[in-house]
């Protein structure tokens, strides 16, 4: 008996590390996991910058800048009756409304009106918005009264807006974008985005004035909301080693376009020293 006890005992000591052993290897990598290679994934809807291309750009897509300085607001009838004050977009960069400040031609004086997009006709050098307002019916949109904000569900009819329109959270304007500093993923300070590119009814591209060091303008694919981490603040998703691969945006090249100062044309770009700091120049 005591033999066969001194066996059971010893057998145990020999499967208890073996046991133990087993149930700690299933959280361990194996030597084959370990021997694959790991593979960077890059973010979802970020597009390589290797792999992108300013051709859609030039051949279709307009300058919101330009339309800003530039183009005119025509009324149903074929009359000038305006300028374009805004443009407004949902957050996956469709464009939902045209903010147009009319009235200055008429005895009701000047009022911002939002038309929905669908029923906004663009020329082909993008020079005149063609709008369903008149002198008759803008007296019925003036009549309703100012909206301060604008949401997601009212963009679907024509409606007079406030002068200083906020939008709900669902939506932006292009003035939220015009303007800010842009900053690498890395905290660098870049330059400021002067202007977006629309392209078939949708964001198509941020544009970057780099000129401060000594170069040019740099389109980025628009790659959505998740780019502001505060109201001023423009992230690009990309790092100093990605950006090197642009060529200068060439306005030149657009079809669809009015005049600008294109600054150089060099085909490289600076890129500055990390700078975490996250006030802007204005």
């Amino acid at each position: 008996m005591r033999n066969l006890i001194c066996s059971a005992s010893l057998l145990a000591l020999i499967v208890a590390p073996a046991y133990a052993q087993e149930q700690t290897q299933p959280d361990q990598p194996t030597q084959q996991d370990q021997a694959q290679p790991q593979t960077q994934v890059e973010p979802e809807g970020v597009i390589v910058l290797s792999e992108w291309r300013y051709d859609p750009l030039y051949t279709s897509g307009w300058s919101v800048d330009q339309a800003f300085d530039e183009a005119t607001v025509v009324g149903a009838n074929g009359d000038e009756i305006g300028d374009i004050e805004n443009i407004v977009f949902d957050r996956d960069g469709n464009a939902v409304a045209l903010i147009a400040e009319v009235g200055g031609f008429w005895d009701i004086g000047d009022t911002h009106v939002s038309i929905p997009w669908d029923q906004v006709q663009i020329s082909e050098d993008a020079a005149r918005f063609t709008v369903p307002v008149t002198e008759e019916n803008a007296d019925e949109f003036a009549a309703a009264g100012d909206e301060s904000v604008l949401r997601e569900g009212e963009t679907g009819q024509v409606s007079t807006v406030d002068d200083d329109l906020a939008t709900g959270p669902n939506l932006f304007k292009a003035t939220d974008i015009i303007g800010d500093t842009a900053f690498l993923d890395n905290a660098a300070r870049y330059g400021y985005l002067n202007d977006i590119i629309v392209n078939d009814g949708k964001l198509a591209a941020v544009v970057a004035d780099t000129r401060a060091f000594g170069r040019g303008y740099y389109a980025y694919p628009y790659t959505g909301a998740t780019a502001w981490r505060d109201p001023a603040r423009y992230t690009l998703p990309y790092g100093p080693d990605d950006v090197v691969v642009l060529q200068v945006f060439d306005y030149n090249q657009m079809q669809r376009k009015g005049t600008m100062d294109t600054g150089t044309t060099s085909s490289t770009q600076p890129v500055p020293e990390a700078d975490t700091d996250t006030q802007t120049a204005q």
